[in-house]
């Protein structure tokens, strides 16, 4: 399967179409055993079986809990309600969760960037006064990227020493 800009999704993904008007459940009362032979089973006789004989011949826990909200929902109006309210109530959730999510994501960003901007133009500010100093001194001046290899603290300390040895100077 693939994104409509045509990225791969999945290969682990499997889709099968089925005829139901075309399929015939097994005449025996035995237990479905089939993985697709049991979901064609409940798609197509769901309808005309109890929950309990559904539960007998599909006793996988996908079908025990298919069952229990077939049950639910078919109990009365109002009961569907509270079960379509939960649903809606669990969709929305996620929806705010992953909602909540980018939006932190983007204010995470939005302040690295930031923060990385000011570290930035802070020790680009720092190399460029040690190279001032370098050159008030009489110092080989050194490359940009010689200084902007240093810590922060390394860049305070050169630049705090050079200041020093100015002033013994004058």
């Amino acid at each position: 399967m693939r994104s409509t800009e045509g990225l791969s999704l999945t290969d682990c993904l499997q889709v099968y179409l089925f005829e139901l008007p075309k399929y015939t459940p097994p005449v025996n009362n035995g237990i479905v055993t089939d993985a697709m032979e049991q979901w064609l089973f409940f798609f197509t006789q769901a309808k005309f079986l109890s929950g309990n004989e559904l539960r007998q011949r599909l006793p996988d826990p996908v079908f025990t809990e298919a069952v229990r909200i077939l049950e639910m929902i078919a109990r009365n109006p109002k009961e569907r309600f509270f079960y379509d309210a939960r649903l809606k109530m669990e969709r929305d959730a996620r929806a705010h969760t992953q909602q909540a999510r980018l939006e932190g994501l983007e204010q995470g960003l939005e302040q690295g960037l930031e923060q990385g901007l000011e570290q930035g133009l802070e020790r680009g500010e720092m190399s460029g006064r040690v190279k001032v100093l370098q050159q008030l001194n009489g110092l080989p001046v050194s490359s940009t990227s010689e200084l902007l290899a240093l810590s922060p603290t390394e860049l305070t300390d050169l630049e705090n020493e050079l200041h020093r040895r100015l002033r013994k100077e004058t």
